[in-house]
């Protein structure tokens, strides 16, 4: 299990610095307006991804190892067309999308849904180095096709970023399919409304946390687009990235911790792992922030030109909350795993509510400071009801969340194993 840790957070890590690169070359190249709208496309992506994953979403990582796969392929799929486009038609009719965008998102919207389902079931199946390959290929193939429009010709149109986006997502897509269809047995479909109903009662609840989280990351795009501009969404986007960078480490346990929980099935089990990849993700994400607070409002400007001064204020607003929300990461993977995310979706309504009340009442008043600061709120508080109710639920006790030596002793030794194997086997 360390040693998948290790290989995604390498892979995390990798994906950061390439991540970090395209928003440069986006900032360079097409300035704060025009990073504002890829924001909103990616955005309405997500949304729609957000609502194939009733089906397709982390209820199939709990239930591949408990019912056989062809039950869960047929319907995810299904639904995954299907959610694509009627959600990315509802988006268009509500104007969530830009305009001239409506049938990429709708096309890029399916692509990624699919690709999903395929990493979800990988995930089940604990295959976590595919997954790590399958995200380096699509991050490198996004930024390379970028370069070559950026270098080779003259082309500084969000459509650029689109066709990356193309590339990358069919690349992704074609390669999880082709692992996935290696291990799919073609039989009995009977039996197959009992399993849809399955994956509804523990997938709505997840996908319901997952929903309302999305908002709570990114609600504020729409209101910052509407009472202030599409140049001050560039600013807010790009300090928002940065400093969810930071969860690369939180992230990456999590996925191996859910893999994991889900199958071990021990209650037991799942506190200890949880309560020590916790404080592990948080003190890591504390440096790391605390790493990114040092660094002077000229860094910024340097990386990304003039027009993103106000990224370094941005990333204070949200400093805080980033860290809380490292703690919910890993506390969602406990809650998912153990076949309890209704804690995760009410954890994330609570955020919402912070998150609408306070970005209209301080958006208009300190404009993106004001909502980084209520994203910071609407964090805490959905981290405080997730934290609140693992405690009462495992009976953990406060002193429970320091770190012990005996801890301490168990990651060197980890890693002291991974690097003798490593090296033997060079």
């Amino acid at each position: 299990m360390f040693k998948k840790i290790i290989g995604t957070i390498f892979t995390r890590f990798l994906t950061a610095i390439m991540m970090l690169t395209i928003v440069v070359l986006n900032a360079r190249f097409l300035g704060a307006e025009k990073v504002g709208v890829i924001s909103l496309i990616i955005l309405a992506v997500t949304i729609v991804q957000m609502v194939n994953n009733f089906i397709g979403g982390a209820a199939l990582v709990y239930l591949v190892p408990r019912i056989p796969l062809i039950k869960l392929f047929v319907p995810s799929y299904v639904w995954g067309v299907t959610a694509s486009l009627l959600c990315a038609v509802v988006l268009y009719i509500t104007n969530s999308i830009p305009d001239g965008y409506f049938i990429h998102v709708m096309i890029l919207s399916t692509l990624h849904s699919l690709f999903a389902v395929n990493t979800m079931i990988l995930l089940g199946q604990e295959r976590i180095r595919a997954i790590n390959v399958l995200s380096i290929a699509q991050i490198v193939s996004l930024i390379s096709i970028l370069l070559i429009f950026f270098i080779f010709t003259s082309s500084r149109e969000v459509m650029v970023y689109v066709y990356a986006m193309y590339g990358s997502y069919i690349i992704m897509f074609l390669g999880s399919f082709a692992l996935i269809i290696k291990r799919l047995e073609w039989g009995d479909l009977s039996g197959m409304k009992q399993v849809i109903r399955e994956i509804l009662v523990f997938g709505s609840w997840a996908q319901t946390a997952n929903i309302f989280q999305l908002f709570n990351y990114r609600l504020s795009y729409y209101f910052i687009e509407h009472l202030i501009s599409k140049a001050a969404l560039g600013v807010y986007a790009t300090g928002v990235q940065l400093s969810e960078g930071v969860w690369i480490i939180p992230r990456s346990i999590s996925m191996v911790q859910l893999s994991r929980i889900s199958n071990e099935k021990r209650w037991d089990y799942a506190v200890k792992v949880t309560l020590v990849f916790s404080k592990v993700g948080v003190l890591v994400s504390m440096v790391i922030v605390g790493l990114i607070l040092l660094l002077p409002s000229s860094f910024f400007v340097f990386v990304f030109g003039p027009e993103f001064s106000g990224v370094k204020p941005v990333i204070i607003s949200l400093a805080v909350g980033i860290i809380a929300l490292s703690f919910s990461i890993l506390l969602s993977a406990f809650f998912s795993g153990m076949g309890k995310p209704v804690h995760s979706a009410i954890a994330s309504g609570i955020g919402l509510i912070f998150t609408i009340i306070l970005s209209l009442w301080l958006i208009p008043i300190y404009g993106i400071i004001g909502a980084g600061i209520a994203a910071s709120c609407s964090y805490l508080a959905a981290t405080g009801y997730q934290l609140t109710a693992f405690v009462l639920l495992s009976g953990v006790k406060a002193k429970d969340f320091l770190i012990r030596k005996d801890e301490i002793r168990l990651l060197i030794s980890e890693i002291r194993s991974l690097t003798s194997s490593n090296l033997l086997s060079g």
